[in-house]
This record gives C-alpha cells, structure tokens and sequence, in this order.
C-alpha cells in the first residue's frame, strides 16, 4: 500500500480507476499528486455512516436530498489534501446558497489522525468550514470503494454521481462541473479563492513519498542496520545514492514512524525537489526542536509539538540536496516525507 505521492496519473488511467470504483468492495490506500477529471457511474450516494462530525449534525439521506453533493475525501497531514483545501472552501462559500454541500470525508492514515481533538485543531487551523464526516474505520471511504487522497466525488440534485476527480488540479473543470448541476447562470461570479500553499508544479522526476516505519520505510533504506521493529543503534553509509535515506544513532522503529531515543538522533535523506515535507509529533505532547540542515546552508530549527505535516524546505527551484534531520531530544516521531516542485 503505497501513500499519495507526485504521480502524474493518464487521463485513461483515471478512466480505468473510476471503473475500479464503481464495482470494487474494499480497496487500499494509494497516493495521488496530480490526477483528472473523469464522468461519474451514475451510482447513488451511499449513507454517511460517519464516527463523528465536526461543522454540523450528522447529515442523512433526506438533509441532502435535493442538493448537490461534493464528497470530498481528506486526511490532515496530506500536503496534497491540504493544498486543495482553498479550492473547496471557496466553492463552499460561493455556491452554498445555490444548492451545494461540501462533505469533507475525514479519512486517516495514521493512528493520531484517527484522534477528534487533532482533527478539530486542524480543521480550525486550516478554515475549514464545511461539514466534516470523521471517518475513523475507513467505513465511509470503502462504501465509496475510494482509493486516494484526495478524490472528489460529485453527486447532482437526484443523489447520482456526476463526476469523479482524484488528485490535485482542474479546479476550474471542477467548478464547471458544479455550476453545472446547480444550474448557475455562465455570467453569474465564479468561486474567489484565497491564499494557497502552492503545488506540485515540478518535474514528474521528484523524490517519490518516503516512509520511516517499519511498515513502509524499507524502501530506499540505506542504513547498514535492518529497520525492524524495536530500539537499535543505527549508522549511515558515506555517501546516499538519490532518494535513499538513512538512520544515525539510536532510534525506536515503530509500524508507522521511527522515534528518536537520545539526543543528537539523525533521519538522512537524498532528495530531488523543492519543497520538502515530513509529517511529525512528538511522544509526549512537548516540544521537539528538530534542527534542519540542507547541503551546507545555515541549520534551521522546526519546533514540533502537534502531530502534524511540518514544512522543512520551500526552495523556488528544484534541486538535488542532502537533508539531515537531528532532534533535540528523545521522543521525536518521523513519518513520512513529501515533496514538490
């Protein structure tokens, strides 16, 4: 099971997916940067069997009877999901008095995703404020057979689905699409979006998403040590190849991150990009201060407390560098990293 990544995803692709969805019973996870747009199966709108709901009492069959639905699905610490938040909002702000609901189907990742109170705060810390289903189990992601994060899901007036988009992109196709089914006049204003984190405007070529856990970070894995589960000491080769990382000192390896276990505990990364994400918390809810090196530049200091997606570098330009990540002190959590052009 592969996390959203910068896959440039073929139109036929996203055909194929869209198929895929319509019949499939379960289906995992994947990543998605940049997708399409593709027509609906014209499939009804399962019921929002939701854990929790946050902007709203729960929504049901009759509350969107009528209404077109966008049923957009998310999880906090995805800087794909993030970047088309304004997009969202904005359609939310503009076309809610013409008919449309926004439904941001809160599926997680990682386990401290799965917690309201961190939802609630990025919720509120990224203006969110359209209703939010929590989908804790993966319940409502499954009934939709979704794949990816972040996939929208248009539904018209009569409950049938319209269209299909996975990935960041074709927000004005999107908002066509909208306009459409709400009968929105071609002259009337279209959505005003505000400030906007930037996207994965770069080479297909950037350093894929790469994972610290035991149960996805063996790929690209340098360290001489294996990275099984549990407390060891680990050492980085002299040299990382391209998009390989590494561990150096002494780390707890857990299923879904790794944990420093003293001070001075390094993450290595080999990355071609030019932004760089890693998603982080810290163990006991107190501040880590995670020093930030690149290449030869000045070191930078990322303070980390909330489990959360924390940016470590937003160069203009991609380029080809050597991260070092050292934590301050016992009990830093790394995930995994993401990138952008």
């Amino acid at each position: 099971m592969s996390r959203r990544g910068y896959l440039l995803i073929a139109l036929a692709l996203l055909v194929g997916s869209v198929a895929a969805v319509a019949f499939a019973a379960r289906t995992s996870p994947s990543s998605v940067g940049s997708g399409g747009t593709a027509s609906g199966s014209g499939r009804t709108a399962p019921e929002l069997a939701a854990a929790g709901w946050i902007n709203t009492p729960p929504l049901t069959p009759a509350a969107l009877k009528g209404k077109v639905v966008l049923y957009d699905f998310w999880t906090y610490s995805c800087v794909n999901c993030v970047r088309t938040i304004p997009y969202i909002r904005s359609w939310y702000d503009r076309y809610h008095d013409d008919g449309l609901v926004i439904v941001g189907v809160h599926s997680p990742e990682f386990d401290f995703e799965k917690n309201h109170a961190n939802v609630r705060r990025a919720v509120k810390k990224l203006g969110v404020d359209y209703p939010v289903a929590l989908d804790d189990d993966m319940v409502i992601w499954n009934a939709f057979a979704n794949q990816y994060w972040p996939a929208d899901y248009l539904y018209d007036r009569r409950g049938h689905e319209a269209a299909v988009h996975f990935g960041e992109g074709d927000y004005a196709k999107t908002e066509d699409e909208i306009r459409k089914l709400l009968g929105v006049t071609k002259g009337s204003p279209r959505a005003k979006v505000g400030k906007q984190m930037g996207g994965p405007d770069g080479s297909a070529d950037i350093t894929p998403e790469t994972y610290n856990g035991a149960e996805r970070g063996q790929q690209g894995f340098a360290s001489p040590e294996p990275l099984d589960q549990g407390v060891d000491d680990f050492t980085a080769p002299a040299d990382l190849a391209r998009d390989q990382h590494a561990l150096v000192g002494r780390w707890d390896v857990e299923g879904q991150y790794v944990q420093s276990a003293e001070p001075g505990a390094q993450v290595r990364l080999h990355y071609v990009a030019g932004a760089a994400n890693l998603v982080m918390a810290s163990a006991d809810g107190k501040p880590v201060d995670v020093r930030v090196q690149v290449d030869d530049r000045p070191p930078t200091t990322v303070r980390v407390a909330a489990a959360d997606l924390y940016n470590l570098v937003a160069d203009d330009h991609e380029g080809d560098h050597l991260l070092t990540l050292t934590a301050g002190r016992p009990g830093l959590r790394a995930f995994a990293f993401t990138f952008g052009g």
